[in-house]
């Protein structure tokens, strides 16, 4: 009887060990149409939105996916290419940057149409990222060659520019604070939204700081810089560096996920996706996922899905028509998770 006792404690701890050092893995991938950019996840229907710049036809396209299965659902079919997403769930509308055309659409999910193109008035704009504020309905744009976009989520129009910021990259924001954070000229730029101001500005640590992404639990700030492929961690109030962390060549996109308290990482260059322990600040994982992984979002449950571009594909000119790619491993949808 002792011997089966102790054989039975000795699977069960070899089973939760198992269990324990599970990784995140690509569990699901999906092929969706040419020029796939962007993505963001919705948790009233549980759906993942992917921007496309050809789709399937010759016209740029928004697609439904189930986030489950990662089939298509439904499309929006659009006039002009939307490149960066944004979701406001609770007003169930998409706000996607028009980089070519220098503005941001705002497009209804239950009318499958576009509302507005916003512009702000200026000759030229290279607009990037779209933030949403859901506390006041308020929307951030960064915009590369001007600075941040802030546009009135009630009538989708444009507000202003928020003051002092010259150029912009990756955005973050924390409503329950009133703080934006965007990366400016090398630098994480820390902005007071009720006061209209910019409270400081921090080094990040490494070459090409690119994208950031906020816990706001711990009140820290997680950088990719494409130039080392690196992940530096920041106190978000003062900006010290608290961690450097290597994640791979061309990292890129970025997201923390509160769910299970992880940090994913699109690296672009490596054809990966890094995790790392947002506690401790190691690598858990290393995911191999498609061609140029672009950009990373999460559910509520601790599932990342990943927008995989297409190698030779390249970013269609103004007027100019995308140029469809032959890469296999490219324009896919990655489901990663335990």
């Amino acid at each position: 009887m002792k011997n089966i006792l102790k054989i039975a404690l000795t699977c069960t701890l070899v089973i939760g060990t198992i269990q324990v050092n599970k990784a995140q893995t690509v569990r699901k991938s999906s092929k969706i149409g040419d020029g796939v950019y962007e993505l963001v996840y919705n948790s009233k229907n549980n759906s993942v939105y992917v921007t496309t710049t050809r789709g399937n036809s010759e016209k740029p396209t928004i697609y439904q996916l189930d986030a489950n299965t990662l089939q298509v659902k439904d499309s929006i079919m659009l006039e002009t290419s939307a490149f960066g997403l944004g979701i406001n769930t609770a007003t169930q509308t998409l706000y996607g940057t028009s980089t070519r055309g220098g503005s941001v659409l705002a497009i209804d999910l239950k009318l499958k149409k576009v509302l507005a193109d916003v512009k702000n008035g200026a000759e030229k704009g290279h607009t990037r990222e779209a933030v949403i504020d859901e506390k006041n309905n308020k929307i951030y744009a960064s915009d590369v060659q001007g600075g941040v976009w802030a546009i009135d989520g009630k009538t989708n129009s444009f507000i202003g520019m928020l003051n002092d910021i010259k150029g912009a990259t990756g955005l973050t924001i924390d409503p329950a604070k009133d703080r934006l954070y965007t990366i400016s000229k090398g630098k994480v730029v820390f902005y007071d939204l009720k006061k209209n101001a910019v409270i400081d500005s921090f080094e990040t640590g490494a070459e090409k700081a690119i994208n950031l992404a906020l816990d706001a639990k711990r009140n820290h700030l997680f950088v990719s810089h494409q130039g080392e492929g690196t992940v530096t961690v920041l106190d978000a109030d003062k900006g010290t560096i608290l961690k450097t962390i290597p994640a791979g060549t061309g990292a890129l996109g970025i997201t923390y996920s509160p769910a299970n308290d992880r940090v994913f990482v699109a690296n672009r260059g490596a054809n990966t996706v890094t995790v790392i322990n947002a506690a401790d600040y190691t690598v858990v994982n290393t995911v191999e996922v498609g061609s140029l992984p672009n950009t990373v979002v999460v559910d509520g449950k601790g599932n990342a899905y990943v927008s995989n571009k297409a190698q030779g594909a390249g970013r269609p000119k103004q007027g100019e028509k995308p140029k469809p790619s032959n890469d296999p491993n490219g324009d896919i949808i990655s489901l990663i998770s335990l």
